[in-house]
């Protein structure tokens, strides 16, 4: 099998973490009953397309999130 072969075959969803300020989520947080610090730094985790997945309080969790639902994560700054 050739490289671009292989490539083609690679079906493993590249996702993006990033942060973003609590203050960003806050009434979705509030209506889902969850308390935050609006000075927190949180991680989410984003698709290809920019829409927000997941959010979480360190960075080690959204990655390992992102691994555990088979995804391969990579920082966007």
């Amino acid at each position: 099998m050739d490289t671009e072969t292989e490539l083609m075959l690679d079906t493993t969803p590249t996702v993006y973490v990033r942060t973003i300020d609590a203050a960003e989520i806050m009434d979705q947080a509030a209506s889902a009953g969850v308390k935050l610090d609006s000075d927190a730094t949180l991680y989410a985790i984003h698709d290809e397309n920019g829409q927000r997945m997941a959010v979480f309080s360190d960075r080690e969790a959204a990655f390992a999130a992102a691994r555990d639902h088979g995804a391969e994560p990579v920082s966007v700054h």
